[in-house]
């Protein structure tokens, strides 16, 4: 049976030259895209963040259900440090397990650094672990639900 979720993503900005928080271009921006996602696995979590890299999600947690690249999935990540005592930047990478930060060796498989209260929604192909670090050590820094998608269109 088939199991639905509509993500939508909205943009909108004024113009470049508004008195009130001016966009990043001339003209304002409005953009919005929805689409409906058939889901066959949801899995979520809340991560603590070291300063050293940890596996967020491994293609063998999937491998038995799902073909990676065909199936693939789609992940929700929010930083949840924004308002905390200790806030951190949440760093995302793929690959084998490193630390992500400027200057640590890690800065190649690095895919995205979240600061704290930003999110990302993206898609992904199950081919590669996802890893975690951040720039200071917060328990529970970090959202993550993936959905994994079935491979008919």
């Amino acid at each position: 049976m088939a199991r639905y979720i509509t993500p939508t993503l909205t943009i909108t900005s004024n113009a470049y030259g508004a008195t009130t928080n001016p966009g990043p271009v001339t003209s304002p921006l409005a953009i919005t895209t929805t689409d409906l996602l058939d889901v066959t696995e949801v899995v979520s979590k809340i991560v603590d963040a070291h300063t050293t890299g940890s596996t967020l999600f491994t293609t063998s947690d999937f491998a038995a259900a799902v073909t990676a690249g065909t199936e693939g999935s789609f992940i929700f990540l929010r930083n949840l440090t924004e308002g905390l005592t200790t806030t951190a930047d949440v760093h995302i990478g793929h690959g084998a397990s490193a630390d992500l930060a400027d200057g640590a060796g890690g800065e190649a498989t690095r895919l995205m650094t979240l600061k704290p209260g930003e999110f990302s929604f993206f898609a992904y192909d199950l081919e590669a672990d996802l890893i975690v670090d951040a720039s200071a050590a917060v328990t529970g820094a970090l959202e993550a639900i993936l959905f994994v998608r079935t491979g008919t269109a």
